[in-house]
């Protein structure tokens, strides 16, 4: 799965490594953007195909996300390239899936 590319210059430094964090986070190293006056969270080729999330805030974001994340993981379809990649990058880190 190619995760989008986006430019650096968009990109909200995150760290991964705060506790505060939810734990699919923190494996999934989801990229945080800003798009105009929202800020966005993406994992996947693109917003469409991708567990993507958009708020005012970071925090917003990230919780919109977490939210697609747990409807994505709900109701994928077997060839759901996005969620089979994240159910093995998660199963490898030893975190059950929802």
């Amino acid at each position: 799965m190619e995760q989008m590319k986006i430019d650096e210059s968009m990109r909200v430094p995150i760290d991964y490594n705060d506790k505060e964090l939810a734990l699919a986070i923190r494996e999934l190293k989801p990229v945080v953007f800003r798009d105009g006056d929202s800020y966005c969270t993406l994992y996947g080729p693109n917003p469409q195909m991708g567990i993507f999330g958009r708020g005012d805030s970071v925090s917003g974001s990230l919780a919109d996300w977490e939210n697609d994340l747990r409807e994505r993981l709900a109701n994928a379809a077997d060839d759901d390239e996005v969620v089979n990649d994240i159910k093995e990058l998660l199963r490898n880190s030893g975190i059950q899936t929802w």
